[in-house]
């Protein structure tokens, strides 16, 4: 943890909502892990109705969890609780962390040297399941029908991956105040950290992964809160009129008219055209990759 902020070399910024039975252990996993680097736990409770923070705010605890900087909005969504967090920071990295993961010590040490070690401005670890070990993930790709799936093949340390995983996404802060963060138009959760990591590619930052830092994950059915498949789908069709090319643009729009709330969702992506058209023109103006570059590197057929 850190004695003074002028000291801080990562914030942990993990978004909270509804975890009370996983938040704690997190951040004392956090917490105890040691690592040379000096670090600050920043917790976004995003409109948790049960009391998921509550042990933050305890006479019996406020000592020992101190340090913690603790921020409240109210249903802002996982994408904005994450901006939130960042501005914030004090650190040079930011580590954007799930509400409910276990870390080894040495972890952040481990990550930040391997950004440094092969030019990286993101990062990302190994993600195994935390209640089996042997099912683990090395970052993320997208299938043609640009859903998300796991790489399983243990890469090299170092190596480049399209999506490093929302569990544990590292970023220097200088890379993620240039591509302006998560996307401030998305709504409640989905496609957040695939399409900070898309951006991060098409402005000329490089993700790369240590396989040999693993991070346990609790996978889960379902969320502690209310997402409907409305959510996801307007998040994927925002990410795709702000980043895509008129071909995969349509594809994907093809893909979306399966889902019976796509005419609802249309009429949300209508209201909020001008923003979106605004977002789209500055990442076009901006980047130095388009996204045909992304697609052809990491040979994804979509």
């Amino acid at each position: 943890m850190i004695d003074n902020l002028n000291s801080v070399d990562v914030s942990i910024i993990i978004p909270c909502k509804n975890e009370v039975n996983n938040l704690k252990w997190t951040v004392d996993s956090l917490m105890n892990s040691k690592n040379q680097l000096k670090f600050e736990i920043i917790v976004v409770d995003d409109g948790s109705q049960d009391n998921s923070t509550g042990f933050l705010e305890k006479n019996l605890y406020k000592e020992l969890y101190k340090d913690i900087v603790l921020i409240k909005v109210d249903n802002v969504g996982a994408a904005q609780a994450r901006n939130i967090g960042a501005d914030a920071a004090n650190g040079r990295y930011l580590f954007f962390c799930d509400a409910h993961i276990k870390v080894p010590d040495g972890w952040l040490d481990d990550l930040v040297e391997t950004m440094k070690l092969y030019d990286g401005d993101l990062v990302a670890p190994c993600i195994v399941d935390l209640y089996n070990p042997l099912a683990a993930g090395y970052g993320q790709t997208w299938n043609k029908q640009f859903i998300i799936k796991w790489l399983s093949r243990k890469p090299s340390e170092g190596a480049e991956i399209p999506i490093a995983g929302g569990a544990a996404l590292g970023i220097t802060k200088e890379a993620f105040e240039k591509i302006n963060g998560f996307d401030r138009l998305f709504k409640v959760w989905g496609k957040e950290d695939e399409e900070i990591c898309f951006k991060a590619w098409t402005y000329g930052y490089k993700i790369v992964i240590n396989p040999y830092v693993q991070i346990k994950h609790l996978f889960r059915n379902s969320h502690p809160y209310e997402v409907v498949t409305s959510n996801v789908i307007y998040n994927m069709l925002c990410f795709a009129y702000s980043h895509f090319n008129e071909i995969r643009l349509k594809k994907t729009i093809n893909i979306t008219k399966q889902f019976n709330c796509y005419y609802d969702v249309n009429a949300l992506i209508k209201e909020n055209k001008e923003l979106i058209n605004k977002q789209r023109e500055k990442y076009f103006s901006e980047r130095v990759h388009d996204d045909d570059f992304i697609f052809r590197k990491f040979k994804i057929p979509y």
